[in-house]
């Protein structure tokens, strides 16, 4: 009873009519009168509030005035990152097929009667074709360091850590190890900017992670020659160092068994 008492008084206050009177100061003269209630106020205000709310809904969503709000962007920096949206799958299905091609790769060289190995090598040696079966244990061959620095990681067959991880300084230049022919330049997703080097005697280096290379796919190098820069590039990679593999007959060996460190 009591709350049917209060909303009773509550809506008898609302309909109170009041007027608004607009009168000359000197001549007190009533130039303008509008009679108003509590209810038409609060109705006209509520009518007033959602004409501009939908106002601004409609010019910030159908006009060019929505690319001021933060983070909302224009309609060029929209086409800009989806551009680059489709630019970023296409190298990532670039860079997924040299991965697999790099892998596929070691896969051919791991066969002794690789034709691809025996193609490269009788380019690069002069058609030498039997210096490849007769120098199996690269008897005799002189390999320069790729690089000063110190061995952070060893060979080991174990863990399949195939290589030598070697620290140097940053910007510190790597050089090939003997004269040779590059049988692959580009970029793995494991292995980032990486080198490989076939050089007489069926003597294969692997270069990884290097920040820049100076030579491409199908140059000759001679030893000693400035072939990339240290770095720190590819997935596998966790700071600067050369990643250093070397493969005799096809399978891969200790390089600090026949180089010196």
């Amino acid at each position: 009873m009591a709350e049917k008492n209060f909303f009773k008084r509550l809506i008898k206050k609302l309909r109170v009519r009041f007027r608004l009177v607009i009168m000359n100061d000197s001549t007190f003269e009533e130039k303008f009168s509008l009679r108003l209630s509590r209810l038409n106020v609060f109705v006209v205000s509520a009518l007033i509030s959602i004409f501009l709310i939908t106002l601004t809904v409609f010019l910030i969503a159908f006009t060019s005035l929505r690319e001021y709000i933060p983070g909302y962007g224009s309609e060029k920096e929209r086409e800009i990152v989806y551009d680059l949206l489709l630019k970023s799958d296409s190298i990532e299905s670039d860079l997924n097929a040299i991965d697999v091609y790099f892998k596929n790769f070691f896969t051919t060289i791991a066969d002794d009667d690789s034709s691809l190995l025996v193609s490269n090598y009788l380019a690069f040696s002069g058609n030498k074709s039997t210096e490849i079966s007769e120098n199996k244990n690269a008897a005799g061959l002189y390999f320069l360091k790729p690089i000063n620095g110190n061995i952070l990681n060893p060979f080991n067959l174990n863990s399949k850590h195939f290589g030598i991880d070697i620290i140097a300084e940053k910007g510190s230049v790597v050089n090939s190890i003997a004269d040779g022919i590059v049988l692959f330049s580009d970029w793995t997703l494991s292995g980032g900017n990486t080198l490989i080097i076939l050089h007489p005697g069926k003597v294969i280096s692997v270069y990884m992670h290097n920040f820049s290379v100076f030579v491409k796919q199908g140059e000759s190098v001679k030893t000693g020659d400035p072939i990339a820069i240290i770095g720190n590039s590819g997935e596998n990679s966790s700071g600067t160092h050369l990643h250093f593999e070397l493969w005799i007959n096809s399978l891969p060996v200790n390089p600090e068994n026949y180089i010196s460190f």
